[in-house]
């Protein structure tokens, strides 16, 4: 799915800012691609909301009267508008109530001032994850089988996957190999003792599809940035290493308006701990060793692997050689050990993804 193929013909946008010249930018910014309403106070948004339903709400968090953080709780313990994602539009920094904002189910968080085009980036994001989530439900025919993916859920992965293709490793076999040495890596591993009872095979099927999701948080990115030829400036990295969290927020956002989607958890540990090292010198929480979760200790190989042996903007492809040293290299400083000696039994099989999958 194209990030910007959404048909956005009906979706309604509800805007509510106490600042009038705010609310005239929203109405700017949004008006012909939206069908976009106003609301300068908490009665007028009410109103509007009950008698129209929006699919998406902008919310400042200094409100009068009602703060952002207590509509969010209004709204998440109202059932008929539990689902309506919100997006906080804030001047508002401070860590703690940025946090509390997600906790009570804020979809994102835009610090003002704002890049316009980011905003609509956003937005458009947010309505592409709910379609794909919907349309994946509208096709489920097959029932929920453990260790498998039903129709339905290999549609929402997949779309979420086209979704980390609009801006970052477009056109190329990236996610397919990512997730063929991810499968590759934890059917070896199970030779270890120490993975024999947690690499069952529903483990491997869904590190396979969900291992592709990695860098789902990229979506919105600069492309500027990502295409970068020069070295990033440390500004650059921090930006570029936000992936990690936004990536876990669009998903805690699915989650959110369908909660029995228990199966995108894994993803999720993909998506958050995929840049986490062995020796806690990783991003973004510094954890390490086995408080990093498996499926993310295997994609990060995997992901490493191939980044390594595919041309960047900054750096030239290695050999297969050269790239099998760098993980070996990795042992117990980027990489779990035990997961670098069952690497080492599955040389072969890599060679063979990387050549049958070449760009």
């Amino acid at each position: 799915m194209d990030i910007q193929s959404l048909n956005t013909f009906g979706l309604h946008i509800l805007c509510i800012d106490d600042s009038k010249s705010q609310l005239v930018l929203y109405k700017d910014l949004l008006e012909g691609v939206y069908q976009v309403s106003l609301a300068e106070t908490y009665e007028e948004a009410i109103a509007i909301i009950s008698a129209s339903k929006p699919d998406l709400i902008l919310l400042d968090m200094n409100m009068p009267r009602v703060s952002g953080l207590e509509f969010l709780d209004i709204l998440r313990y109202t059932p008929q508008y539990a689902g309506v994602p919100v997006i906080i539009v804030s001047a508002d920094t401070e860590e703690a109530h940025v946090k509390d904002a997600f906790r009570k189910g804020a979809a994102d968080y835009v610090v003002k001032p704002y890049d316009g085009e980011e905003l609509s980036l956003r937005i458009n994001r947010v309505f592409q994850l709910l379609e794909g989530a919907r349309r994946s439900e509208r096709q489920a025919v097959q029932p929920y089988q453990e260790g498998i993916l039903s129709p339905a859920q290999q549609l929402l992965v997949q779309s979420l996957c086209d979704l980390a293709s609009a801006r970052d490793n477009d056109a190329t076999n990236h996610l397919k190999r990512i997730g063929l040495y991810a499968k590759t890596l934890a059917e070896t591993a199970t030779r270890v003792p120490l993975f024999k009872v947690a690499l069952e095979q529903d483990f491997i099927e869904k590190i396979a599809e969900m291992a592709r999701l990695h860098d789902i948080g990229k979506v919105n990115m600069s492309e500027a940035i990502l295409k970068k030829e020069e070295p990033l400036n440390e500004r650059e990295k921090e930006y570029i290493q936000t992936h990690a969290r936004d990536g876990a927020r669009m998903i805690d956002m699915i989650r959110l308006s369908f909660p029995d989607y228990g199966f995108l958890d894994f993803a999720r540990d993909i998506i958050m701990s995929h840049h986490e090292r062995w020796d806690g010198t990783g991003y973004p929480e510094g954890i390490k060793g086995r408080a990093i979760p498996l499926c993310a200790r295997i994609t990060a190989i995997a992901d490493t692997f191939d980044v390594v042996m595919t041309n960047r903007p900054y750096a030239k492809a290695v050999n297969f050689e050269t790239a099998v040293s760098i993980i070996e290299e990795g042992k117990g400083t980027a990489f779990d050990p035990d997961l670098i000696e069952a690497f080492k039994f599955c040389h072969a099989r890599f060679k063979e993804i990387a050549d049958k999958w070449r760009d």
